[in-house]
């Protein structure tokens, strides 16, 4: 059985091993990265099936990062979870081609429901 992978896109270490382990747990395959230049090589090197991206990060942001997946990847889907939880973060990102968007502190079951 071929497993989904998620590519993990989070600066912060406790944050983006909570996130890996319930995504192992649950049956998924990780890649995981805490920078935005990293992370734009994996998404265009790597067989993934959705990425989950924080917005600020150094190197670039998800902002910055979110642009060049659709254009490289425009069916890859993308949900990006950040602490930016004002509309204005929100629709940014919704009409720059994010699927989703999960604002921090977010629970682990409303998360996984959104990547399933």
């Amino acid at each position: 059985m071929v497993k989904t992978t998620v590519l993990v896109v989070e600066d912060d270490p406790a944050i983006r091993r909570g996130l890996v382990d319930c995504l192992e747990f649950s049956g998924y395959a990780v890649l995981q990265t805490g920078d935005g230049n990293e992370a734009l090589r994996m998404i265009l090197g790597s067989d993934l099936d959705l990425v989950l991206l924080d917005v600020l990060l150094p190197g670039r942001d998800g902002f910055e990062i979110l642009p060049d997946l659709r254009r490289s990847r425009p069916t890859l889907p993308g949900i990006l979870v950040t602490a930016r939880g004002s509309e204005e973060d929100r629709v940014r990102v919704l009409r720059g081609g994010a699927d989703d968007y999960v604002v921090k502190p977010f629970s682990v079951s409303e998360l996984m429901a959104r990547i399933r």
